[in-house]
């Protein structure tokens, strides 16, 4: 665990870092897809409602602002490459549509059982295709 001496004095290591996609509801695929692409392994996605755009009506009916949240956990050295996709790749920054930024993880439990899955699905997938030729 991190102490705040470490963190005063420069020291970084930590292996994670959650990126976080603001985006108009609906554009979360793009952003995922985008994540993917450039080596992030899965994301969670959470609805919400922003307070930043003022309700508005239009004929009489009071539409909300509707957001999804994309919260990607990633290695920090994937983190700058995965950010850079999902900007480059969507229209997350564009005036009004979104925000994307990212936070330091400290730590993180239950990833190992995530990791061994992983490869165990890989193996799993390997055997098929080869079986499958």
């Amino acid at each position: 665990m991190e102490n705040l001496s470490d963190v005063l004095s420069g020291k970084d290591e930590r292996m994670y870092d959650l990126i976080v996609a603001v985006v108009g509801r609906g554009f979360s695929d793009y952003v995922v897809s985008s994540a993917r692409d450039a080596g992030a392994s899965g994301a969670t996605i959470i609805y919400g409602r922003g307070t930043a755009d003022s309700d508005r009506q239009v004929m009489g009916i009071l539409l909300q602002p509707e957001r999804e949240l994309v919260l990607i956990l990633v290695k920090h050295e994937d983190r700058r490459k995965i950010m850079s996709a999902i900007v480059d790749e969507t229209s997350v920054i564009e005036e009004g549509r979104g925000i994307c930024f990212s936070l330091p993880v400290t730590q993180v439990y239950g990833l190992a059982r995530a990791e061994k899955q992983k490869k165990l699905q890989i193996r799993h997938d390997k055997k098929i295709r080869k079986n499958q030729e």
